[in-house]
């Protein structure tokens, strides 16, 4: 913090202010147990944690920059459709069969809500030139890793499995996001 403040970065803590209430949030929840299986929170908690984004950039940058507020929003919404697209991958697990096509569409159809308005709002942003114009492509990945995922259920799939899936569609979306982001 020191060091930040030294080299005239001090107002980098203000993107703390809205990370204290959702911590103290989260810190009611755990005392309650009643943080689990909670995807509202987790989804409002990354909000916070993404702030990291626009910090980095602005220090990487050397100043402030409003693109750092794009990166934090991009970063907020992949989080969120990653954990939807959890969530329904871990309820997927608990089918005994696999059921007809029209009630899979309808079991991810939050999931597919989510990566479809992130692909449309990337795609539309970049054609406006508002963020680099090929930042759609890491939100096309994650929409398609959605479809497959609607569509081929993780019936008895071990959490772990669906975990290092996610994880490494999180890894190829990230290394693309900064490709696309840096080279616009």
């Amino acid at each position: 913090m020191a060091g930040l403040i030294r080299e005239g970065f001090a107002f980098i803590f203000y993107l703390a202010v809205p990370a204290i209430p959702v911590f103290a949030w989260h810190l009611l929840l755990v005392s309650r147990r009643a943080e689990r299986k909670q995807a509202g929170v987790e989804v409002i908690a990354a909000g916070a944690l993404s702030m990291a984004a626009p910090a980095a950039f602005w220090v990487g940058d050397g100043g402030y920059q409003p693109a750092g507020w794009w990166l934090w929003a991009l970063t907020w919404l992949q989080s969120a459709a990653s954990i939807v697209h959890a969530y329904l991958r871990l309820s997927q697990r608990e089918l005994d069969q696999v059921p007809p096509v029209g009630d899979l569409w309808v079991m991810g159809r939050r999931a597919l809500l989510y990566t479809s308005f992130n692909l449309g709002a990337a795609l539309i942003l970049g054609w406006w030139g508002i963020i680099p114009q090929l930042i759609f492509i890491p939100f096309f990945i994650q929409w398609m890793e959605t479809l497959w995922g609607i569509t081929h259920p993780a019936s008895g799939w071990k959490p772990t499995h669906i975990g290092v899936r996610q994880l490494i569609i999180s890894t190829i979306w990230t290394i693309l996001f900064i490709i696309c982001w840096w080279t616009a």
